[in-house]
């Protein structure tokens, strides 16, 4: 069983998957306490696999057609990147905002994206074990 949770483990690692999508409610820049509690949820399952991080990447999105869309996108980001600072100590967090297209059905385009950047060498080695015998 110990060897099925680090072999899951790893391969959750390989996936390079580290990053999260926070939803906003339509025309708002505020976290609510749900989309708070996922956060931390979800940085508290990282953390656990790379307890030191490069660099955090957020970028704020809104739908190009929402009123005051730029402003808007770029709040979410500041909202984000705040939540992320209380939780985070010392790590970097570059913030950035975008439009999404108003044909996007992705959250609406109501949403922050937050992309983890472990260090290069924390992250497991994920390239095939070559089988003994077996030729290519």
């Amino acid at each position: 069983m110990l060897i099925g949770m680090l072999a899951a483990s790893t391969t959750q690692a390989c996936s390079r998957a580290f990053a999260i999508d926070l939803d906003f409610a339509p025309a708002s820049a505020t976290l609510e306490k749900s989309e708070v509690v996922r956060l931390v949820g979800w940085l508290d399952r990282w953390r656990k696999e790379f307890p030191r991080l490069e660099s955090v990447r957020v970028d704020g999105i809104a739908p190009a057609n929402a009123k005051g869309a730029k402003a808007l996108a770029h709040r979410r980001a500041v909202e984000t990147e705040r939540a992320l600072r209380m939780l985070l100590d010392e790590v970097p967090i570059h913030a950035t905002s975008h439009l999404s297209s108003p044909s996007s059905t992705f959250k609406g385009g109501n949403y922050a994206a937050i992309d983890l950047v472990p260090f290069q060498a924390d992250l497991p080695d994920c390239s095939p074990v070559p089988i003994p015998g077996f030729k290519r």
